[in-house]
C-alpha cells in the first residue's frame, strides 16, 4: 500500500514536466513519449501491487471474521444454562452473521481507507502546500464544514446502526420461532397473525435502515460538493497564478492532481466513518456477550479423582433460577452407589430442577452436592459431566441419521450399538424403516414420533454407560405396552451406575431401590414402592389411576 501511494504522488510530478516540456523549443516528443511510457509502467506496477494488498488485507479480513466467530461459538458453548435461558436465539444469530459482517467491514475496507487518509492525505496535502501554500489554504476553506458534517451524521450513523441490529435481532429470532413452530401455526390457523408479527418486525428493521441509508446518503452528496467547490477555487485562483507566472502550466495541472488525489482520502472519511461505526456498534454489541462470564465454572485447582463410585449426597440444598422465588429447599437425602432412585411428584414440584444440579448445569444456591465425599464445586466440571449422562425431558434430536444422533461421534461398538437397540424397543422400528439406523430424522428429529425420539435419546444416554445415569421422564410419550417393556429391559441391564430416573408413571419407579415424593421443592415422602403406596396419599392415588388407565388401555 506504501509503495502504490508513494508511485501515485510521483505521476502528477510527470506529468507536470511533461506539460512544461510543451512550451520548449524545439519541442522534443520524445522525451514526452518516454514519460508516457513511464506512466504506463507506473500504472501496471500499481495494478499488480494493489491485486497483492487487496488480496492479503481482504484475506486477513476474513480471517479475523472466522476466529471470531469460531470465539463466539466456543463462548456461547461454555456459557451456563442460567445465562442462556435469558438470552433469545435470534440475539447470538444476529451476532454471529450480521455483527461480525460489519466487524470484517470495518477491518478490512476501513483499515484500507484509515491508511490512505493518514498516508496519501497527509503526504499529498505537504505536497500542495510546498507548491503553493496559499492556493492550498484557499483549496481548504471547505474542510472544516467537512469536518463538522462528518462528525455530526457519523454519531447519528452509530445511533442508527445500533437500533438496527437490535431489531434484526428480535426480526431473527420472530422468524426462527415461526419456522420452528410452522406445524402449531398451520393447526390454529394463526399464519395471519404470525405473518402480521413478522411483517411488523420487518417493518420495524426496515425504518431503521432507511434513516441509516439516508445518513448515508447524505454523506458522499456533501463530500463531493465540498470537493467540487476545492476544485472551483483552484481553478479560478490558480489560473490567476499562472497568468502571473507565479506557477507554471505544469504546476497547476499536477495541483490538481494532487487535490484529485485528495479527493479519495476526503471523501473515504465519510464511508470511513460508516464502516467503523457499524464495526464499533457490533463490535460493542459482541463484546457485552464475550465479556459474560458463566457462573458455572472449574475450580482453578480441581480436586482430583480417579475413579467415580456414584455416590451421590445432597446436604441442605436449595435453588432458585435467578432472583425468582426458590425452587428447591432444604433436599437432604443420600443416594448409594449402583442403587435405583425414583423421583415423582406433582408438576412444578421441582423434580428436573433437582437432577440437573447433578452435572451441574446450574449451580446451588443454598447448601451443598457431594459425589463420593467431594463438594460438586471443587471438581473439574468436563470431568464431572463426563461422569454423567443425563436424558433430559424434551428429546432433542439433531438432523441427521438415527445412528448418529445415538452415537453422537463415538466410536461404534455394534454389539454395545444392538444391545441398546433391544432395550429401547427400537429393532421392529429400525426394521420398518428404509434405511434403518441411516434414516435421517430431519430437522429436530421431525420425520419420528414423539415415542420414537425419546426412544432413540434414551439409547443415546444409556450406550455411554456412565457411572451415574439420569433419565428424565424417559416414557412420557410412549404407549403403556412400549413403556412396560422398556422398563422391563432396563431392570434387567445390570448396570452398576446409579440410576436415577423421574416419571410421573409410577409403574416405571415400582422397581427402583427407593423413591422420593417431591411437594413444592421438598422432598414430602421417600421410602419403596410398597411403602409409598400406604403411607403417601399422592403416590397412592397416583398410582391406582394409572392401574386403571393401564388395564382398560385408556
Amino acid at each position: 500500500m506504501i509503495i502504490v501511494d508513494v508511485t501515485q504522488l510521483v505521476i502528477p510530478q510527470i506529468i507536470k514536466t511533461a506539460i512544461d516540456a510543451l512550451k520548449s523549443t524545439p519541442f522534443d516528443s520524445n522525451t514526452l513519449l518516454l514519460k508516457c511510457m513511464f506512466i504506463i509502467f507506473l500504472g501496471l506496477v500499481m495494478a499488480g501491487l494493489r491485486y497483492v494488498w487487496r488480496n492479503l488485507l481482504m484475506g486477513s479480513a476474513r480471517d479475523v471474521e472466522k476466529g471470531i466467530r469460531d470465539d463466539l461459538f466456543k463462548h456461547v458453548l461454555n456459557l451456563d444454562m442460567a445465562f442462556l435461558d435469558t438470552i433469545k436465539t435470534g440475539d447470538i444469530m444476529a451476532h454471529a452473521v450480521s455483527d461480525i459482517n460489519h466487524i470484517r467491514m470495518a477491518f478490512g475496507f476501513g483499515l484500507i481507507v484509515l491508511v490512505d487518509t493518514i498516508l496519501l492525505g497527509g503526504a499529498t496535502f505537504a505536497i500542495m502546500l510546498l507548491t503553493h501554500p496559499k492556493l492550498t489554504a484557499l483549496a481548504m476553506i471547505p474542510m472544516p464544514f467537512l469536518i463538522l458534517v462528518t462528525r455530526t451524521l457519523g454519531k447519528k450513523m452509530y445511533r442508527f446502526h445500533k437500533t438496527a441490529q437490535e431489531s434484526f435481532s428480535i426480526l431473527t429470532e420472530l422468524v426462527r420461532e415461526s419456522f420452528f413452530g410452522i406445524r402449531i401455526i398451520k393447526v390454529f390457523n394463526f399464519e395471519t397473525i404470525v405473518g402480521q408479527k413478522v411483517r411488523g418486525a420487518s417493518t420495524d428493521y426496515f425504518k431503521k435502515n432507511l434513516k441509516r441509508a439516508v445518513i448515508t446518503a447524505l454523506l458522499r452528496p456533501l463530500l463531493g460538493l465540498f470537493f467540487n467547490l476545492s476544485t472551483l477555487v483552484v481553478i479560478f485562483y490558480g489560473g490567476y497564478l499562472v497568468m502571473e507566472q507565479v506557477l507554471t502550466p505544469g504546476e497547476l495541472v499536477a495541483f490538481l492532481q494532487y487535490l484529485g488525489i485528495l479527493a479519495w482520502p476526503v471523501i473515504a472519511i465519510g464511508w470511513m466513518t460508516n464502516l467503523f461505526q457499524r464495526g464499533m456498534a457490533s463490535l460493542k454489541r459482541i463484546n457485552t456477550l464475550l465479556d459474560s462470564t458463566p457462573d458455572v465454572t472449574s475450580p482453578e485447582t480441581p480436586h482430583p479423582l480417579s475413579s467415580v463410585k456414584g455416590n451421590i449426597r445432597f446436604k441442605n440444598v436449595g435453588f432458585a433460577y435467578g432472583k425468582g422465588s426458590p425452587v428447591l429447599s432444604d433436599i437432604s437425602v443420600d443416594i448409594h452407589p449402583g442403587t435405583s432412585v425414583g423421583i415423582t411428584g406433582p408438576p412444578g414440584s421441582g423434580k428436573t430442577s433437582l437432577v440437573q444440579l447433578i452435572p451441574r448445569l446450574y449451580n446451588t444456591t443454598k447448601g451443598t452436592i457431594y459425589l463420593d465425599g467431594l463438594d460438586l464445586k471443587t471438581l473439574d466440571l468436563d470431568f464431572l459431566r463426563q461422569q454423567v449422562a443425563l436424558m433430559p425431558q424434551e428429546a432433542f434430536l439433531f438432523s441427521g441419521t438415527i445412528k448418529e444422533n445415538i452415537l453422537l461421534g463415538k466410536p461404534l461398538d455394534q454389539k454395545k450399538l444392538d444391545r441398546i437397540i433391544n432395550v429401547c424397543n427400537l429393532k421392529e422400528t429400525l426394521e420398518e424403516m428404509p434405511d434403518g439406523l441411516e434414516t435421517l430424522v430431519g430437522e429436530r428429529g421431525i420425520t419420528l414420533s414423539g415415542g420414537q425420539k425419546q426412544r432413540v435419546a434414551l439409547a443415546r444416554t444409556l450406550i455411554l454407560e456412565k457411572p451415574i445415569i439420569i433419565l428424565d421422564d424417559p416414557i412420557s410419550q410412549m404407549d403403556s405396552h412400549t413403556a412396560a417393556s422398556v422398563i422391563s429391559k432396563l431392570g434387567r441391564m445390570n448396570l452398576n451406575a446409579t440410576f436415577i430416573i423421574i416419571s410421573h408413571r409410577i409403574s416405571a419407579l415400582a422397581a427402583c431401590d427407593s423413591i422420593f415424593v417431591l411437594k413444592e421443592g421438598r422432598i414430602d415422602h421417600f421410602g419403596t414402592h410398597e411403602a409409598l403406596i400406604k403411607t403417601d396419599r399422592f403416590y397412592e392415588h397416583s398410582y391406582r389411576v394409572q392401574q386403571f388407565e393401564e388395564e382398560y388401555d385408556i
